[in-house]
Formats: C-alpha cells, sequence, structure tokens
C-alpha cells in the first residue's frame, strides 16, 4: 500500500540512527509508548555527528519507531517530574509510559527554528485492557470444570472471560453458583 507523499516527513529515507518528529503519525502526538529503559553515553554518534555525553531513551516495541530517542535537557526534565520516584536519575526509570509530541524549538546546527520531538506534559493514555476470551457454547462443561477445580466463582470466572451469549452466562453461572460452598 502505498502512503500519500503528502504524509511523509522530509527526514524519513534518510539514514536516520535515531528518532525524531518524524515518528510522529502525520505529524500527530503518539498518545503511548514505552520507554524501555534509559542509558547515559559518554560519546555517540547521532546522525554523522559525535555527541558527548547524552542520554538516549529506548523504546519497546511498537508500530512507530525501532530507533532510540535522545533525551535533550527539556525531556529529561519532563521525565523527572512525570516519574518522581526516579529521583532524579533518569537511568532508574524502566518501563514507563509517556506521550510524544512535537514543539517548535530552536535548530542545533542553524540557531533558527525547528519542530522539536517532546515528551508531551500531558500524561500517556491508559494502557489498554487485554482483551477477554470469549466462551462459546461448545465450551460451558470445559470452563465449569476448570472453574471448580480452581475453586473460582461465577464472578472469578467473569474476571478472565467474556460470554458468547446471555445463555452462556446463565448456564456457567448456574453451575458455579449452585456449588456447594
Amino acid at each position: 500500500m502505498e502512503q500519500n507523499q503528502e504524509n511523509i516527513h522530509y527526514r524519513v529515507g534518510g539514514r536516520l540512527t535515531h528518532c525524531g518528529v518524524e515518528c510522529l503519525p502525520n505529524g500527530q502526538d503518539i498518545p503511548r509508548i514505552v520507554i524501555e529503559r534509559i542509558e547515559y553515553k559518554e560519546k555517540e554518534v547521532i546522525n554523522g555527528r559525535t555527541e558527548e555525553g547524552v542520554w538516549i531513551a529506548h523504546f519497546a516495541k511498537n508500530p512507530y519507531t525501532n530507533l532510540p530517542f535522545i533525551l535533550n535537557a527539556t525531556n529529561r526534565k519532563r521525565l523527572i517530574k512525570q516519574f518522581p520516584d526516579c529521583e532524579g536519575y533518569p537511568a532508574r526509570l524502566k518501563n514507563v509510559a509517556v506521550r510524544l509530541t512535537k514543539e517548535r524549538c530552536r535548530d542545533v546546527q542553524d540557531g533558527g527554528e525547528t519542530w522539536g520531538l517532546r515528551i508531551s506534559k500531558i500524561p500517556a493514555d491508559a494502557a489498554e485492557a487485554p482483551k477477554k476470551k470469549v466462551i462459546p457454547e461448545s465450551k460451558v462443561d470445559t470452563i465449569v470444570e476448570w472453574a471448580q477445580k480452581n475453586g473460582y466463582d461465577f464472578e472469578k470466572v467473569a474476571e478472565v472471560y467474556d460470554f458468547e451469549s446471555d445463555t452462556v452466562r446463565d448456564a456457567i453461572a448456574d453451575a458455579l453458583n449452585d456449588l456447594p460452598k
């Protein structure tokens, strides 16, 4: 499937080593992305330039980018504010969810203005609840047997599963609520 040419950022297609605003889908916020870990490096080659003393965020697998993210002072400060339990030590942050956005900022190469990738001041969206498996009518006896064997009542089964129909739900509820306590 071809992508609309108007929605391809000018930095896409280069030899990028670290992500920037080009990872934002159509320039819009990424409402939730997980930073798996953060590390400090004495020297790092960033898109062809060697930089000293950089903080690098590595993202968990996601649909937006597989590149690491350089944390400038602004982004580090925002992380520390959002996650004060790290006590000012970014490398202590593991598997934290953030929202990524873009903001106008100074271009470090020419001093002009550009768009920079930022950790948003707005917290990340909540994680989606895992989807429950649906119990079909053909599995009612199996689920009832499993629940009885493990000492689960109907409420416990309903926490883990959805029901194909009201008939399935009622059959399991009746079978489990009729158990001697």
